[in-house]
């Protein structure tokens, strides 16, 4: 009798089990994400990355931390977000600046941006500038090569990172120009600014967004644009192709990526919200303000892309010397 009962409960007990409800399935996302920026706060990255990361945590209703990681000209965020879980809590927003640019003129990097990221989508581009402080004496680029010429490597043109957009615009306006200036690479766009504004360097390359705060409140000049066109947010700025420097046409473009294996489902979460975001009109307003042009593209092929532009920089690269650090 107590073997039979036994069986009876052990019965029941599996007939109860196997009536019980499947553990419901986790709904991403669950907690915080983390939106992980290579430069300083304060930079065109950062500026645009806040936007972005702000309309996302509305759109997906968890919070979206912004993580500066600055230095080693991008490398080192990039690094970090290639070895992080591919699960859809580590975004990273960077540019050609990490993607392509540190290949090119590097004998290393510690990641590959083509097998180790996945592309949510590109989200616009920013336009470079030539820039320096107000009261400089030299007005404009013909002004500023003469003096070059006349002091090889004694005006120093600032970036804010070795082998980012900005150390790379530089190179390609000094071998257009042929002249030589000393370099000098800044962990970031702010502090570069920073050390422009108080005069301690007396050109730099930035962006943009980076520079429009400094002109409305009168501390910078722009001398130029990298773009084939001027730029609307600066129409009275020449381009140094229209100036007589080469075919310059040169900009940062950026990109939402994930470290690579994200689960399917997820990454077309992720990646619709991101577009969301970008094709929003309240957004595409902000950042129309602060000089910023959104346009969002899925990649069709991210490693062709990617392989395609490192090889036309190392091109430029080697006709502009361009070189590691």
């Amino acid at each position: 009798m107590k073997r039979t009962a036994l069986t009876v409960v052990l019965g029941v007990a599996g007939l109860i089990a196997g009536n019980a409800p499947a553990p419901a399935q986790a709904v991403y996302p669950e907690k915080s994400l983390q939106l992980i920026v290579p430069f300083p706060p304060g930079g065109a990255s950062d500026v645009v990355a806040r936007i972005i990361g702000g309309e996302l945590e509305t759109r997906l209703g968890k919070p979206v931390i912004i993580m500066n990681r600055p230095g080693g000209g991008t490398t080192i965020a990039a690094k970090e977000v290639a070895r992080s879980a591919p699960d859809g809590y580590t975004l990273f927003f960077s540019s050609n600046s990490s993607f392509t640019l540190p290949a090119a003129v590097k004998e290393s990097v510690p990641y590959d941006a083509a097998k180790d990221f996945e592309p949510l989508g590109q989200v616009g581009k920013i336009t470079l500038v030539l820039v320096t402080y107000k009261d400089n004496p030299i007005k404009d680029v013909a002004a500023l090569v003469t003096e070059a010429k006349a002091n090889p490597d004694k005006l120093s043109l600032a970036s804010f990172g070795v082998a980012t957009v900005s150390h790379f615009a530089g190179e390609l306006f000094k071998s257009a120009a042929g002249i030589k200036m000393v370099h000098l690479p800044y962990k970031g766009s702010a502090p570069a600014m920073n050390d422009l504004i108080g005069k301690h360097i007396q050109y730099h390359v930035d962006t943009v967004i980076a520079v429009k705060p400094q002109i409305d409140a009168g501390t910078v000049k722009v001398l130029a644009v990298f773009s084939a066109k001027r730029t609307p947010f600066l129409p009275d700025v020449p381009t140094l192709a229209e100036l007589g420097y080469g075919n310059i046409d040169f900009a940062s473009w950026g990109a939402v990526v994930t470290p690579k294996g994200l689960p399917p489902a997820v990454h077309d979460k992720l990646s619709a919200a991101l577009e969301e975001t970008i094709n929003s009109p309240s957004v595409t307003e902000r950042f129309t303000k602060v000089g910023f042009e959104p346009g969002f593209t899925r990649y069709s092929d991210w490693a062709a892309a990617i392989g395609k532009e490192t090889a036309e920089m190392k091109d430029i690269a080697q006709k502009a010397g361009i070189k590691e650090e």
